[in-house]
């Protein structure tokens, strides 16, 4: 039966000519500052048209206990754990408070859960401390129109993660890898719309720039997929034909994921097995990760039901170390049973 809601839906999606009346939309509501127009789809607009979202309080009960439960797990079977929080896109919750009069906690909730699993033990990279210690601004590394961080922010975090496995986990991992003099950049200028982008109009945001990032040394993988394994290099990771400035921005895939997580093993590298349970920030930070480990795996929980069982994946496979890798809204989404994150911290 379809519900009010419903109705609207399908009534919009049949609009003639759709674009026009959705960029008709977005250039009356920037000139009309309207920056909670889009609110109902949990999207503000900051004065300098970024697009953010708010989180509600959590007491993070649920992602602790489950933390806990799995870190003991782990420790069990000799396997280390890494927790790296991955920020949103914005480090101070008063943001909303100063320029949309309205409070979110994704701040707060990530101060309170990050501090509970260290009190208890678990090894934790806060990439939010990291920004900080590097003079780095925030904005700097997200999209304006989306709510997934630059190929340059996965590169970055690919090296503080190699940090934190050296610290934390017995790696040896040659910091000197991630430095951007060891890369090669290619630059694309407001070429592409985010997918939030594409709910607020291109009138109203724009669009945004793209980096692709190789490394300008040699790469040696064995890329293993359902079907079999392959071999490549550093190249596999990337879809080049996502970058098509030909195509109708609404219609274009997003080009965050041009890169990919594929399951791989470093030939040029010895040392190491990660599972990294990550989130889509992880398309951009994975690839770069694997080049200062022998083998990388990766799964997303939300893209398995409660028949998969996750403790068993780990010991048939026989990681030596886990990377819990989440953008720090997850923390609350269990909160509410239909979120498509709801699952993300059930490691059982």
């Amino acid at each position: 039966m379809l519900t009010i809601d419903g109705i609207e839906a399908e009534f919009s999606s049949e609009l003639f000519n759709q674009r026009d009346l959705i960029n008709v939309n977005g250039y009356m509501a920037k000139k009309l500052h309207m920056q909670g127009f889009y609110s109902d789809m949990g999207m503000y607009i900051t004065d300098d048209l970024y697009i953010v979202s708010a989180s509600q309080k959590t007491s993070t009960d649920y992602e602790y206990e489950q933390t806990m439960a799995f870190k003991q797990f782990l420790d069990a079977n000799g396997i280390k754990l890494l927790y790296v929080n991955e920020p949103t896109k914005y480090i101070d919750d008063s943001l909303f408070r100063n320029e949309f009069g309205i409070e979110t906690y994704s701040n707060r909730n990530t101060d309170l859960f990050l501090s509970r699993i260290r009190n208890e033990g678990v090894n934790v990279v806060d990439l939010r401390e990291c920004l900080e210690e590097d003079g780095i601004n925030i904005s700097d590394l997200f999209y304006r129109t989306d709510h997934h961080w630059t190929t340059r922010a996965g590169l970055w975090a690919a090296g503080k993660i190699a940090e934190g496995l050296n610290a934390y986990c017995g790696y040896n991992i040659n910091p000197l890898l991630y430095d951007e003099s060891n890369y090669a950049f290619t630059d694309w200028h407001e070429c592409w719309l985010g997918e939030q982008g594409r709910k607020v109009a291109q009138s109203y945001v724009g669009l945004d720039d793209y980096t692709e990032i190789k490394p300008n040394f040699n790469t040696n993988y064995t890329f293993k997929t359902d079907e079999g394994c392959y071999d490549g290099t550093f190249d596999n990771f990337i879809n080049e034909g996502v970058y098509n400035t030909e195509n109708d921005v609404y219609e274009n895939i997003s080009w965050h994921y041009a890169y990919s997580q594929i399951n791989c093993i470093n030939n040029n590298i010895p040392d190491g097995k990660v599972l990294v349970l990550g989130d889509s920030y992880e398309q951009v930070t994975e690839p770069f990760i694997s080049l200062g480990v022998h083998e990388v795996d990766s799964l997303i929980l939300r893209n398995y039901d409660s028949s998969f069982n996750l403790r068993n994946y780990i010991l048939e496979n026989g990681h030596d170390t886990v990377i819990i890798a989440y953008a720090q809204f997850m923390v609350g989404a269990h909160d509410d049973e239909s979120s498509a994150n709801y699952r993300m911290f059930t490691f059982e």
